[in-house]
Order: structure tokens, then C-alpha cells, then sequence
């Protein structure tokens, strides 16, 4: 066996002067160690809520609404008049934040 094997870098372990070795890194290696992402897919994350799931809600929320006014006794009680007036303004700071969710990308094609 040879002697350099046996005592590789000994000498930086012991104090001394460390041998310098260069290696060439190629471009496989470098992508590796930086991290490869798609412009596309790193410019535009995923919404976690569809929007349509907002806007589903809106009108889940109006017809609750419209239905506790057709189906309570008239004239309205103000306790119900509250409750049908907080659904309806639920309902529209729902559509709201589905408006102002930037929109998503991914998937489509470039126009």
C-alpha cells in the first residue's frame, strides 16, 4: 500500500501547513449546492384557497341570509335583522379577499 494513503492530510491534523487541492466543480454540482427553481413556478406560488371556494362561499352566505328572512315571522326581530346583515357582510369581505388574492400562473399557458 502506498505511504501517501496511509497518512493523508496527517499533516494539517497535526498542526501542519494543509495541502491545498483544487477540485473543478462543474455546473451539475453548482445547480445542486444553489437549489434549482423555475422562474415560472418561484414567481407564482399557489394560492392555499381557490378563489372560487371564496366566492362559493359568498352565495352560500347571501342565501343563508335570504332564507332566514323568508322563513322567520314579519316583521323581523332586530337580533335576527343583525345576524342577516352580518352574513351579508361576511359574504362581501369574502368576495373582497377573493378580488384581492394575486392570481395564480401555474399551469397556464403564456398569452
Amino acid at each position: 500500500m502506498a505511504k501517501e494513503s496511509l497518512g493523508r492530510d496527517l499533516g494539517a491534523l497535526m498542526g501542519g501547513k494543509p495541502k491545498e487541492e483544487t477540485a473543478p466543480v462543474s455546473a451539475g454540482i453548482r445547480s445542486l449546492m444553489r437549489g434549482h427553481t423555475t422562474p415560472a413556478l418561484a414567481a407564482a406560488p399557489k394560492p392555499v384557497i381557490p378563489r372560487w371556494y371564496l366566492f362559493a362561499g359568498d352565495v352560500l352566505l347571501v342565501a343563508l341570509a335570504l332564507l332566514t328572512i323568508y322563513k322567520s315571522p314579519h316583521p323581523l326581530s332586530w337580533p335576527r335583522e343583525l345576524y342577516c346583515a352580518a352574513l351579508v357582510a361576511l359574504a362581501g369581505l369574502l368576495a373582497v379577499i377573493a378580488l384581492l388574492m394575486p392570481e395564480s400562473k401555474v399551469g397556464r399557458s403564456p398569452r
